[in-house]
């Protein structure tokens, strides 16, 4: 939903504003939804805490033990499972009346189905978190170090010459890839990752809303 910046002030003022965070596990979208949540008038709904509560668990790392690595056996239908949770709690979550809602989407939300995408494209303003060209390493070091559950959509490749291990690494930048041309087709704002490490949370506040 395209906003200018008084419609969006004007909304924000009026607490009927719907803002969605979009981009690459581990970008910086939780961080930013709850800085914004804590110093701003917005209502953080956090999608993976959904999908957590519907299927049992408690938080992040036995949500991706869950899901597993996607050479793992019986990945494939976990994705979908996954996949098909998001797409509903995601729905749920669209349809929220709190005051300033501010969803704190999962990276796979362009996985979701056409309705779910149709919804946020017309009735949220949707800011893309760009990964800034420094952060591309640290993304996929901290996917390793603490995963999270990715959907990986058919981009994971099995190499010649290569363990599990190492094809999961040389398929990370073709997932990036694709996902960056999503994310960038859906979002009506976009801001780079390195922006967000700003201490000043008014300056965050700032760079989210439409430039004119």
């Amino acid at each position: 939903m395209k906003l200018s910046r008084a419609e969006f002030e004007r909304r924000y003022a009026a607490g009927q504003l719907k803002l969605a965070l979009i981009g690459m596990s581990n970008i910086g979208k939780s961080y930013s939804g709850m800085r914004l949540a804590t110093h701003f008038d917005f209502t953080l709904i956090e999608v993976d805490r959904l999908i957590w509560d519907a299927l049992g668990e408690t938080d992040m790392d036995a949500f991706a033990a869950w899901q597993g690595q996607p050479y793992s056996e019986g990945y494939e239908a976990r994705e979908r499972e996954s996949i098909a949770l998001e797409t509903d709690a995601t729905r749920k979550s669209l349809q929220s009346q709190a005051r300033n809602a501010l969803l704190d989407t999962t990276g796979s939300v362009i996985y979701t189905d056409a309705a779910v995408l149709k919804t946020l494209s017309e009735d949220w303003f949707t800011v893309y978190i760009e990964a800034a060209p420094e952060h591309l390493e640290r993304l996929k070091s901290q996917y390793f170090a603490q995963p999270k559950p990715l959907a990986w959509n058919g981009h994971y490749k099995k190499r010649n010459g290569m363990n599990d291990t190492e094809s999961l690494l040389a398929s990370y930048p073709d997932l990036l890839a694709s996902r960056a041309s999503a994310y960038s087709a859906l979002a009506d704002h976009t801001i780079s990752s390195a922006d967000i490490l700003t201490d000043q949370v008014e300056v965050l506040f700032d760079l989210i809303k439409p430039a004119r």
